[in-house]
């Protein structure tokens, strides 16, 4: 899912993460430890209006990475990851949602409802 802000600044950050997030993805891809240099805009804090999900995204890719060097340091660790789940894209409350390598590997930092497999009776 591609996550899309009117606020330009935001938009920018977003942009950065998603970019490590693609190079944390590569680098469980490949089992080697990607080159991380990814260009952030400054910002203050009182510029942001999505201050919560963007703090939560960065706490995921913190611990992306954590697992990562895990990953690459033990053969046999499976690691559990995370990423952001945005049930409505624009009126919701980002919450981190737990997901394993073979799931991480195929979805974005931001993911949506349509990751959910609810069954119906």
């Amino acid at each position: 899912m591609q996550r899309i802000v009117k606020n330009k600044l935001e938009q920018r950050l977003i942009d950065s993460m998603i970019k490590v997030h693609s190079l944390l993805r590569e680098s469980f891809m490949t089992r080697k430890k990607a080159s991380f240099k990814v260009e952030v805009p400054e910002f203050k804090y009182s510029d942001l209006t999505h201050y919560n999900e963007l703090n939560l995204a960065l706490e995921c890719l913190k611990w992306n990475y954590r697992e990562l060097l895990r990953y690459l340091k033990n053969e046999n660790y499976s690691p559990l990851l995370k990423v952001v789940f945005l049930y409505n894209y624009e009126n919701c409350v980002p919450v981190p949602l737990n997901i394993t390598i073979e799931q991480f590997l195929e979805s974005d930092l931001f993911v949506g409802k349509e990751i959910l497999n609810i069954k119906k009776f």
